[in-house]
């Protein structure tokens, strides 16, 4: 009898935490909506997607997101608790670095009692130096979902 109670409890200890582990990865998936950038260049008088060849990138203040990787769209993430992030930007390891200022509001959203609040961003202003970008188009200015392309980063010919 004592075996089948420790069974039983088991099953219910690994089943809780089978529960957990899927909502906490519902949650991370409901709660990650980065900024998405997108690279294109013009060539030849047509513009065309770009892969970069060293992408290296970080939030100042942060850790680095990206080190030297060959990219054609990077995923910024914003900060929730300010209504400025500022990221530095260098798309090849012989040129210069950008830095990309994003200016939004923010507005915090329920998700689910297991998940709590998330912060959904609408982009007012982004500032760029223009060492390599020569400009930048906002494609969608509401930050709510990582699947929507939120800017397009157009660079230089070298």
């Amino acid at each position: 009898m004592k075996s089948i109670y420790q069974i039983l409890l088991t099953c219910f200890i690994f089943g809780a935490i089978m529960a957990c582990e899927n909502e906490t990865k519902i949650c991370d998936q409901t709660l990650r909506n980065d900024l998405h950038i997108h690279f294109q260049r013009d060539s030849a008088g047509k513009v065309k997607d770009t892969v970069m060849p060293k992408v290296t990138a970080y939030a100042f203040g942060r850790d680095t997101i990206y080190r030297q990787q060959a990219l054609k769209d990077v995923f910024f993430q914003l900060s929730p608790v300010d209504d400025s992030s500022m990221f530095y930007l260098k798309v090849d390891s012989t040129l210069t670095p950008d830095t990309l200022t994003f200016r939004y509001t923010r507005l915090k959203h329920f998700i689910s009692p297991g998940c709590g609040f998330g912060t959904y961003f609408t982009l007012d202003t982004v500032i760029a130096t223009r060492h390599t970008i020569d400009s930048v188009l906002i494609n969608n200015k509401s930050v709510t979902s990582s699947n929507d392309t939120h800017l397009t980063l157009f660079f230089f010919n070298e």
